[in-house]
């Protein structure tokens, strides 16, 4: 077992070291050449580098996914609440589907059906 492990090791070096020794060095003219044209494109643009936030009060982060809470909605946490005391004790798909509902309400802002 010992023999194989050495032989199986120096394989992998020689699968990984062959091209750094004996390939042909990549200019990166040859790259750009080779490249798709919407990834030329991508680079070409300008990239917006927006300031982070952490929550400040005064500058708060709002996400368009983001859904108010009115007095009378009911929270995340309760929607898991309701669904998961409908679960039997040993029902774990049902349990895991409420914890993943709630997931989804907290990304989201509302309750899946």
């Amino acid at each position: 077992m010992r023999r194989v492990m050495i032989c199986v090791s120096v394989m992998l070096a020689i699968l990984q070291l062959w091209p750094m020794v004996m390939g042909n060095p990549v200019t990166p003219a040859q790259v750009a050449a080779t490249a798709a044209p919407s990834a030329r494109a991508a680079t070409a643009r300008p990239v917006k580098v927006a300031a982070f936030v952490g929550g400040n009060p005064v500058n708060p982060i709002k996400r368009s996914n983001q859904v108010a809470v009115t007095p009378g909605q009911v929270s995340c946490y309760r929607h898991y609440e309701i669904a998961f005391g409908a679960c039997a004790p040993a029902d774990r798909d049902c349990r895991m589907k409420a914890a993943d509902q709630w997931d989804l309400c907290e990304a989201t802002g509302f309750w899946g059906n």
